[in-house]
């Protein structure tokens, strides 16, 4: 074989890894369990961005941006204040909204959060007559493009520095927005191309508001990639391989679509499935937490506790880059204050995240005396992450050590949160965004929402969640 035959035969290679996802984009017909999954994803995840759109950072934003003229087409509520925004707009600041609290989804396969970026985008583009099925299919399909993306490319995308629910969600954003607007084969790997140019973020932002706007942009990226696509731009035809998108993003390690990672059989959002958080903060911290309540239950509180060692698999503290929080944003990804936190008042929620819980003395105090620790190794995924046992183990002030483990990820399939404890964490961030709701509307609300894939026109229920502590 001459070197033009290698080439024309590497290019029909090439061409497969997107024009895969193009034809899986257009053509996935999700059912059963993702489809089961992808509802409560949305619902958890529309109770966070509403809960997260009262923050100040995200106020900051939304008073930043221009109300769109009246009549203005696909225009979209602005919700936390008066006005509609144009649909980019609406995009970066759903998705900020959605991320601001790190209360959001999880998928250790790619160590993101999948359904902030996905959902948002497609929140922005609203196409009229917009179905509870048709944004079940787009949740589904963009979190997969999103989820398998970053298996192709290993957990060596995190450990570069790349926030990867910023990178991947934008290409996950574009395919779910592709489907809901019903694009063919061919623009949608266009759009995939746009987007492949504009994914970005870094992890060095964590403990910053603009870590949430990541979201914001990547979804606003994917959703420009659609409209950009659609009016005829296009960008290479294989912008994943042949030192693509892969290449770059992996740090040259790998250049290929493994053959092993398939699309939709089985949808990761049904296996291994995503973690529904039950606290609000870095998923990783999560498991230590878990495993700290088990301590503090047993009658040990942070008085008892002389110093603490939390023993994680490698590449586990990477994202908790805050060891001496100063700001509720950087307590989100700080172990020493979760660790505090959890054996000062045996709990976990939305209020131990307030400026005022994070300043306490007494908790302050105790962080040089809390070591977080990585077993040696190197992890090539990050699913392998999320299966890891993570370690607490206290020295108490009479010399004892006491520990628990904690192996299955709070929230997952394998430990899954029940019903009501998901109704309480609707409720929870319901409160915050309308604090005058009244609880029967909250409660109703979230039924409907679990009902989404026999709603029909989706923009109801919508408007009920955006105006429910103001009833007209």
């Amino acid at each position: 074989m001459n070197v033009m035959e290698r080439t024309t035969a590497g290019e029909a290679t090439q061409r497969a890894a997107t024009a895969r996802l193009a034809h899986f984009v257009a053509t996935a017909a999700p059912t059963g369990r993702a489809r089961e999954l992808a509802t409560a994803s949305i619902v958890d995840t529309m109770a966070v961005m509403l809960a997260g759109g009262t923050e100040p950072e995200v106020q900051r934003l939304g008073a930043a941006l221009p109300r769109a003229p009246d009549g203005w087409p696909g225009a979209v509520p602005a919700i936390w204040s008066p006005g509609r925004l144009m649909a980019d707009d609406a995009a970066k600041l759903y998705g900020m909204a959605s991320h601001i609290l790190d209360y959001d989804d999880v998928s250790m396969q790619a160590v993101c959060h999948p359904t902030v970026p996905v959902l948002t985008a497609c929140l922005a583009a609203r196409p009229d007559g917009m179905t509870g099925a048709a944004l079940i299919d787009a949740v589904c399909v963009g979190t997969e493009v999103m989820i398998r993306l970053g298996e192709a490319l290993g957990f060596r995308h995190y450990e570069l520095g790349f926030h990867a629910t910023g990178t991947l969600g934008t290409l996950g954003a574009a395919a779910g927005v592709a489907r809901l607007l019903g694009l063919a084969e061919a623009t949608t790997v266009a759009a995939l191309s746009i987007a492949a140019s504009s994914a970005s973020g870094i992890r060095r932002n964590f403990g910053t508001p603009i870590k949430s706007l990541h979201v914001g942009l990547a979804a606003e990226a994917g959703l420009r990639a659609v409209r950009w696509a659609d009016a005829g731009l296009a960008g290479a035809a294989e912008p994943l391989e042949a030192s693509g998108f892969l290449f770059a993003y992996s740090g040259g390690e790998t250049d290929a679509w493994p053959a092993e990672i398939t699309l939709g059989d089985p949808y990761v959002i049904a296996s291994p499935g995503f973690e529904l958080k039950r606290y609000p903060c870095c998923y990783m911290l999560h498991k230590m937490i878990h495993a700290t309540l088990e301590l503090q239950a047993r009658g040990i509180g942070l008085d008892d506790v002389a110093s603490a060692r939390i023993e994680t698999a490698p590449g586990g503290t990477r994202a908790l880059v805050h060891p001496n929080p100063t700001t509720a944003l950087e307590a989100l990804f700080s172990g020493p204050y979760a660790i505090a936190a959890c054996l000062a008042d045996g709990r976990i929620d939305l209020a131990s995240f307030t400026q005022e819980a994070v300043d306490r003395p007494r908790l302050r105090a105790r962080f040089g005396d809390i070591v977080l620790a990585e077993r040696e190794g190197r992890l090539g995924q990050g699913g392998e992450v999320g299966k890891a046992p993570v370690t607490v183990t206290l020295r108490l002030r009479d010399g004892t050590e006491v520990s628990a483990t904690c192996t299955a990820n709070p929230g997952s399939p394998d430990d899954p949160i029940p019903p009501a404890a998901h109704l309480e964490k609707w409720r929870d961030c319901l409160t915050r965004f309308a604090p005058g709701a009244d609880a029967a509307a909250i409660a109703a609300t979230f039924e409907a929402g679990m009902a989404l894939d026999t709603m029909g026109p989706v923009a109801p229920w919508l408007d009920r969640l955006a105006t429910i502590g103001h009833p007209k």
